[in-house]
């Protein structure tokens, strides 16, 4: 096997191992199993949102809240694509609303909404983090963005 081959294997090993990592971390959060969670979560992890960026102690505490109101969170993985370090997937996510929710008390109202990932990986461990989901639709099923309004801007 040339040094060319040996590369190509390697890197079709880390990716395998980090699919396989991601959908082990996927599954611990289906569970609520927060210690399997964090356990993947490199202690330097940074998480990329909309309003900024986020530690690992701050992701798990909004973790916890959003799950505390949506107990019954779950992610469908879509499809994964592996390119070295970093990790694409597209999900599903479905919960209902329980529980109270940045002030709005729980509707009892089931949510689907798609959700978009990025990890990079190394060594094991998940050290960034960037997330979209699909806000707008998710408080139209919540009842709080009127179908009118969510219908303003292209589907």
């Amino acid at each position: 096997m040339s040094a060319t081959d040996s590369k190509t294997v390697e890197q079709g090993t880390i990716e395998s191992r980090n699919k396989e990592l991601f959908r082990s971390f996927v599954d611990a959060m289906n569970a609520g199993d927060w210690e399997k969670v964090t356990e993947v979560w490199s202690p330097e992890m940074v998480h990329y949102g909309r309003c900024g960026t986020y530690g690992r102690d701050e992701v798990a505490q909004l973790m916890g809240m959003f799950r505390f109101s949506f107990p019954d969170l779950n992610f469908h993985i879509e499809d994964v694509l592996a390119d070295g370090d970093r990790l694409s997937a597209r999900m599903t996510a479905t919960c209902t609303h329980k529980g109270d929710f940045a002030g709005i008390p729980a509707t009892g109202r089931k949510v689907q909404v798609a959700v978009m990932g990025q990890v990079r990986i190394v060594d094991g461990k998940i050290v960034e983090h960037w997330n979209v989901m699909d806000e707008l639709h998710f408080l139209n099923q919540l009842g709080l963005v009127s179908d009118d309004q969510l219908n303003l801007i292209l589907a």
